[in-house]
């Protein structure tokens, strides 16, 4: 049994009929959750039946602003308390164990909102304009808001962004309709550029090296972080066909030790035996299926659609 599901309305018997209630602004509970777990995974089991503009619709339909009656109540018991303290003539431990209370409730931001005229719960719905160029930042910016909201947020929203997290993964991250075929057509340089891109839009500092004299490394990649500076290299091995090997895994093992480098990454498009993944913990091997949910990810569902203008910025940079 779903949560709650005893105060579902009964104007609805499949997600079809509740969806069409919700888009219509008609009286249905749950509004911004789908309401049943099956009807989310049937969603996301089709969702490459599902248009983008379809699949962001139902995200913005779900990330609406909101104030539950339960909201309002609590509002209302907070003014209460603020009225009672103003009277003077209440006991001393009744009014210290008031001002505690108000103390919590001064520093929870819906009651802010309500006081202001807004609703409790704030729409989401800009995480849209992220999509489908970058979903990774739009679920990190939904679990932000989580972090800092879930103590006080109703089951409703918590529930509903959990399913726009989703959707928003099945939709612009893990898809890989042909998209293997867009980087096994490119020539090395070109994945390595392509590669740089990723890492820039990650937000490292990159550095392509020579297509010759390489010295074991494609990319060098430099961010700051908070607890330092890290630096990172990858080898990327455009492979059809070729098995990737033990030896050039350990090579550019080597090559990260001798130079003192934080850790290496090796984008592999080839076969990769799950062992070599474990032969170094300094050393990070991507398939070409992981590959492409990174690039989804931070480069978009569409970085196929930009891939030349995406190489040949980055060839503008280190080519010229």
């Amino acid at each position: 049994m779903e949560l709650l599901e005893g105060l579902y309305t009964d104007n609805f018997n499949n997600f079809d009929e509740w969806y069409q209630l919700v888009r219509e602004n008609e009286t249905v509970y749950p509004r911004f959750r789908i309401p049943y777990v099956e009807w989310v995974e049937e969603y996301v089991n089709n969702i490459d039946n599902k248009s983008e503009k379809e699949v962001k619709e139902l995200v913005r339909y779900l990330l609406f602003p909101f104030t539950k009656n339960s909201d309002k109540l609590s509002y209302k018991d907070y003014l209460v308390m603020a009225k009672t303290l103003e009277n003077e003539q209440i006991p001393n431990e009744i009014a210290d164990n008031l001002k505690k209370s108000l103390k919590g409730f001064n520093n929870i931001e819906k009651y802010r909102r309500i006081e202001n005229g807004q609703n409790a719960w704030e729409g989401l719905t800009w995480i849209l304009q992220l999509l489908p160029f970058n979903p990774y930042k739009a679920i990190k910016a939904l679990n932000s808001y989580m972090d800092a909201e879930i103590a006080y947020m109703p089951d409703d929203r918590i529930i509903g962004i959990q399913q726009c997290i989703s959707i928003i993964e099945a939709k612009f991250i893990y898809t890989n309709k042909g998209l293997e075929n867009s980087i096994l057509q490119l020539n090395p340089r070109e994945f390595e550029c392509l590669i740089g891109s990723l890492y820039e839009n990650i937000g490292y500092e990159t550095e392509i090296t020579p297509a010759t004299r390489d010295g074991g490394k494609d990319i060098i990649a430099r961010i700051d972080r908070e607890d330092g500076k890290e630096v990172v290299y990858a080898e990327c091995k455009l492979y059809k066909t070729t098995e990737l090997s033990n030896e050039t895994v350990k090579a550019f093992g080597y090559t990260v030790i001798k130079d003192n480098i934080n850790r290496g990454v090796l984008f592999c498009t080839g076969y990769v035996n799950e062992r070599l993944k474990k032969l170094d913990s300094r050393i990070q091997i991507w398939t070409l299926e992981e590959i492409i949910i990174l690039l989804n990810a931070h480069l978009g569902s569409d970085w196929s659609k930009r891939l030349s203008l995406l190489i040949e910025n980055q060839k503008f940079k280190y080519e010229k």
